[in-house]
């Protein structure tokens, strides 16, 4: 009788420790009522449709130079399944995408920094500093952002631009000042959206 009543205990204990650790998110898989992921194939990589971020914390954290936007809309999450159960996913497994609406004056101040950060002069569209900067097809914008991005964004009738110089760190690779990679990082200077995509390192 002392053998079964001390196998029950265990059974108890592995079953209440699993249900703390589900709880917790450390088992994978998300609470009841929580979107589950979706694989976004255009963009190759897993988000959550709908849950959009509207703090600027992480904007500022990698993007110092870019002041204050106006707007805020970010979504992120992982290039492998989330609800596949692995030990520790490698650090370039996240991913974070960005809309933001920047001033006039910020978007001006952008062009020109990029510009004189030696962005490509082949083919792209002068600035008012006399240099140029490089224009980004809006299809490669659209296929990079996840669906929940999209929505957010308007056609910009007077193309996009790459303003990728003046947001990496300056040191030659496209590295955000806090060490993530820049996929994209592209600006419609009619209204002022920025686009950004960025991989954690």
């Amino acid at each position: 009788m002392g053998d079964i009543g001390r196998r029950a205990g265990v059974l108890a204990a592995v079953v209440l420790t699993s249900a703390a650790l589900t709880g917790c998110g450390l088992l994978g898989g998300g609470g009841r009522g929580e979107p589950g992921w979706v694989h976004d194939e255009d963009a190759r990589r897993y988000y959550r449709p709908g849950v959009l971020l509207q703090s600027a914390e992480l904007v500022d954290e990698h993007f110092p130079a870019l002041g204050e936007p106006a707007r805020v809309s970010l979504a992120e999450g992982r290039f492998t399944d989330p609800d596949e159960r692995i030990p520790l996913p490698a650090p370039d497994d996240y991913w974070w995408q960005a809309v933001l609406e920047l001033a006039p004056e910020d978007a001006r101040e952008l062009v020109t920094a990029s510009a004189s950060a030696g962005a490509s002069d082949a083919g792209g569209a002068p600035d008012s500093g006399g240099g140029t900067l490089e224009p980004v097809d809006e299809a490669e914008v659209l296929a990079l952002l996840v669906p929940s991005l999209e929505e957010e964004l308007a056609a910009c009738e007077g193309g996009w631009v790459s303003v990728l110089p003046a947001l990496a760190r300056g040191d030659g690779g496209d590295i955000t000042v806090a060490g993530d990679l820049i996929e994209i990082a592209a600006l419609c200077e009619d209204s002022g959206i920025l686009v950004t995509s960025a991989v954690d390192m």
